[in-house]
């Protein structure tokens, strides 16, 4: 009987080409990188390997090893790549662009950093044939091609195909243990110069241990909101900022600004803002990330995916159930609109930020201006 393979869980995974002109020989080297190993190859990969499949459990650090591969094979390329786009759609279209970016440069003289999103294993065919010509080929290709997965169990086609190949391999990642993980966080702070007090950086890496993949997303977002901030950060100001943005109020908030929900909203605004319990930083940051989120959907959309597969390459994701309403506040939020209100809100970033000045009052100005807007866009479709 033949064994059905096992299907990648729903996430969206990048895959990216990059171009360089070495000659270098086939690999017989092992293909398979597990754990460290394979975190070491993503920082110094081998000569000879022209393709790499990255693979984990949810919770894995799968981007951050992803970018790192990205950025080692860049670094050799001169001069600086082109990048181009392609939703697995148009490679399923025009399968050779894929062998283009792999064996060409681009028509400007640049090498090309070719990228996609997968969400599921059947959209990988186009490249699994890609890889499967540069293990036949005589002459290596001046591109590489990195697949990032989802988890990968051992009768995955993708899986096994690649790890069958000779100048490809694999890298299977891990979530980190408690203690490497904590090193990689303190590492972090340590790079962005981010204080905290020492029972705040407790409570962080404690709350940060329960999803590690959001972790980057969480750490990003306290620098953002430190920044110019002439202090530690206290455990007070970890738990407002720190938490998953679909439990909170701000994010709550945040939502019904987007969606044009100005009378609900209001209410919401004196009962959070207006008595202190919700932080107005955090929620200003949160209303950033969000518009950040929908101008990525619009990039997305016009790579040529559609309907909830634009959430599903998102980061947080955006799941079916939650699209309907997403896709909404994509129609009252075209790109030209959102870069126009986050210009605004970079504007009262700065006023928040000022001395003595009252922060709630301009976050919830704000926000119902940016509700306003919203209604208006609703009641012209």
């Amino acid at each position: 009987m033949r064994r059905r393979s096992s299907p990648m869980s729903c996430v969206s995974v990048p895959v990216v080409v990059t171009l360089s002109n070495a000659n270098v020989p086939a690999r017989t080297a092992d293909v398979k990188r597990q754990g460290r190993q394979a975190e070491t190859f993503s920082k110094q990969p081998e000569a000879g390997t022209f393709g790499a499949v990255i693979f984990g459990r949810a919770g894995a650090p799968l981007s951050e090893v992803g970018e790192a591969l990205a950025a080692s094979w860049k670094k050799s390329t001169n001069p600086p790549l082109d990048i181009l786009r392609l939703s697995p759609e148009a490679a399923k279209e025009a399968p050779e662009r894929i062998l283009e970016g792999l064996f060409s440069e681009s028509l400007f003289g640049g090498a090309s950093l070719v990228m996609t999103s997968i969400a599921r294993e059947t959209e990988a065919r186009p490249f699994l044939d890609a890889l499967k010509q540069i293990d036949e080929s005589s002459e290596p290709p001046a591109g590489r091609l990195l697949v990032m997965a989802g988890d990968l169990s051992t009768r995955s086609t993708l899986r096994k195909t690649v790890e069958g190949l000779s100048k490809s391999t694999t890298l299977q990642i891990f979530e980190r243990t408690e203690r490497d993980f904590e090193n990689w966080v303190k590492d972090w702070l340590a790079n962005a110069r981010l204080a905290l007090e020492a029972e705040a950086e407790i409570h962080l890496i404690q709350t940060l241990l329960e999803d590690q993949s959001l972790a980057r997303t969480e750490l990003e977002k306290l620098a953002l909101y430190a920044d110019d901030l002439d202090r530690k950060l206290t455990v007070a100001d970890v738990k407002s900022l720190v938490s998953l943005e679909d439990q909170s109020s701000g994010f709550e908030m945040v939502d019904m600004a987007l969606s044009g929900q100005t009378k609900p909203l209001a209410a919401q605004l004196e009962t959070q803002l207006q008595d202190g319990s919700t932080n107005a930083i955090p929620v200003l940051i949160g209303l950033i990330n969000q518009f950040k989120r929908v101008l990525r959907a619009h990039e997305i959309s016009a790579s040529g995916v559609n309907g909830a597969k634009i959430g599903e390459r998102l980061t947080p994701r955006i799941f079916e159930r939650q699209w309907p309403a997403f896709e909404r506040i994509m129609g009252s939020w075209p790109p030209d609109r959102a870069l126009t209100m986050m210009s605004r809100i970079e504007e009262v970033d700065v006023s928040c930020r000022q001395a003595a000045s009252p922060q709630e009052a301009h976050v919830r100005r704000l926000l119902l201006e940016v509700s306003a807007h919203a209604e208006r866009q609703k009641r012209r479709r």
